[in-house]
C-alpha cells in the first residue's frame, strides 16, 4: 500500500482509533511512516503532561528576542524581563521602532523533490526530513506558545498559582454542565447495517434559546470516523452536526433549522476521503420525538 495518510497517523497517535491489520503491516515494514507516527506520539505525550508539580525551566533569552521582534515592541523593552540582570536600554535608540524579523513559515505534507537542506541534525532512518502534518504542527506550536505565555505571566505578573491548563471551550456545553437545559425531544438510536451499537439522543433547549442535541453512542471499531446528521423523513436532505467522539457529546442545532422537517437523527461511518457528503453507511438511526 502507499504511505499512510498523515491525518490517519495523527489520529492513531491521539488514540482516536486503532490501526487496521493492513495499516499495522505497512507500519511494520515502512520506517518513514513508523518514524512519523512515533514523532506524533511524542508530541501528544508532551501535550498531555500534567503541569501540576512540574519543575518550570526559565526560557532562554532568545525566546523573548523572538517575541519582541514579532510584536514590534519598542527598543526600551528589548531586555529579557526574566533575566537576572537585564542590560540597560540605549537611550539613543530607545524611541526607534523595532524591526520585526521575517515570519517563520511551516510547510506541511511531503517534502518536494530536490536535494535536502544541509542540516547536521538527524533526519530519520532514510536520511530525509520526516513528513509533518500541518494541523498537528499548528497544534504543537500552539501548545508550546501557550506554555511559554503561561510561564511568563506567572513569573512576570506575580500570579500566586500557575494558570490551569485545559482544552478550549466547545461550541456546545458539555452534557450535565452549564445553565439548566429543558429537554424538548428525544430519540432511540437503533443499529443498522450489521452494526451493534445502540444509543440515544436528547434535544435540549438552553435558557438563551439555543438548541443542542446530546448524542450517546458506544464506541466501536471502525475504519473511518463517526459523523452526526439530521435528515428529512425520506433522507433526501441531510444536515451535518459534526464528528462524534467518545462518550456523550453535545451538538448545536443551527438556529433556523426546523426539526419537524428534519426529524431523523443518523450517525454514519465516514471514510477519510475528503468527501463531505454522507457515506451511505449508517451505524445507527432514530426518529426524534419532539415535545410541545
Amino acid at each position: 500500500m502507499a504511505h499512510c495518510d498523515e491525518d490517519l497517523l495523527a489520529l492513531l497517535a491521539l488514540g482516536e482509533r486503532d490501526a487496521t491489520a493492513e495499516e499495522t503491516s505497512h507500519l511494520a515494514g515502512c520506517g518513514e511512516c513508523r518514524d512519523l507516527l512515533e514523532g506524533f506520539r511524542r508530541t501528544v505525550a508532551a501535550a498531555r503532561v500534567d503541569p501540576v508539580g512540574a519543575e518550570l525551566v526559565a526560557p532562554g533569552g532568545h525566546n523573548w528576542t523572538a517575541i519582541h521582534g514579532a510584536l514590534g515592541l519598542a527598543s526600551a523593552l528589548a531586555a529579557d524581563p526574566l533575566a537576572a540582570d537585564p542590560p540597560v536600554a540605549d537611550p539613543m535608540t530607545a524611541d526607534r521602532p523595532a524591526v520585526a524579523p521575517a515570519p517563520l513559515r511551516l510547510s506541511g505534507g511531503r517534502r518536494p523533490a530536490g536535494p535536502p537542506p544541509e542540516d547536521p541534525s538527524p533526519t530519520g532512518s532514510a536520511g530525509r526530513l520526516p513528513r509533518r502534518s500541518p494541523w498537528l504542527l499548528g497544534a504543537a506550536a500552539g501548545i508550546l506558545l501557550g506554555a511559554a505565555g503561561a510561564w511568563t505571566a506567572w513569573n512576570v505578573l506575580g500570579q500566586s498559582n500557575p494558570p490551569a491548563a485545559g482544552p478550549p471551550p466547545s461550541t456546545a456545553p458539555a452534557p450535565g454542565t452549564g445553565p439548566a437545559a429543558a429537554v424538548i425531544g428525544e430519540a432511540v438510536l437503533t443499529p443498522l447495517g450489521g452494526h451493534s451499537a445502540r444509543g440515544n439522543a436528547l434535544v435540549e433547549q438552553l435558557p438563551d434559546g439555543t438548541r443542542q442535541v446530546v448524542v450517546t453512542l458506544p464506541q466501536q471499531q471502525l475504519t473511518g470516523y463517526r459523523e452526526v446528521w439530521l435528515g428529512s423523513a425520506d433522507l433526501s436532505r441531510m444536515v451535518s452536526l459534526g464528528v462524534l467522539g467518545q462518550g456523550s457529546q453535545a451538538f448545536v442545532v443551527p438556529g433556523g433549522l426546523d426539526l419537524t422537517a428534519y426529524p431523523v437523527l443518523d450517525v454514519s461511518d465516514e471514510p477519510y476521503d475528503g468527501d463531505p457528503a454522507h457515506s451511505a453507511d449508517s451505524l445507527a438511526r432514530g426518529k426524534l420525538s419532539l415535545r410541545g
